[in-house]
């Protein structure tokens, strides 16, 4: 029976976001403005908040931060 090769974890650079990350921050960021809380971009209209929170991740204007577990 053949052995299965041991695939190398995708390192991820420390300015990149993984997709759990991404997800966590707009759900977090969703929830702030659907409290109340003022957005970061120009809204026009009735927009959703989970689009006002993924605007502002892309924009870089999310004001959450992620730590990582072992970073400083």
């Amino acid at each position: 029976m053949p052995r299965k090769k041991k695939t190398a974890k995708k390192e991820v650079k420390p300015t990149e976001l993984t997709r759990f990350e991404k997800a966590r921050l707009i759900g977090a960021r969703a929830l702030q403005l659907s409290m109340g809380a003022k957005p970061q971009i120009e809204v026009t209209g009735s927009i959703d908040p989970i689009d006002i929170a993924t605007i502002e991740l892309k924009e870089n204007l999310i004001p959450l931060k992620v730590k990582r577990i072992g970073e400083k």
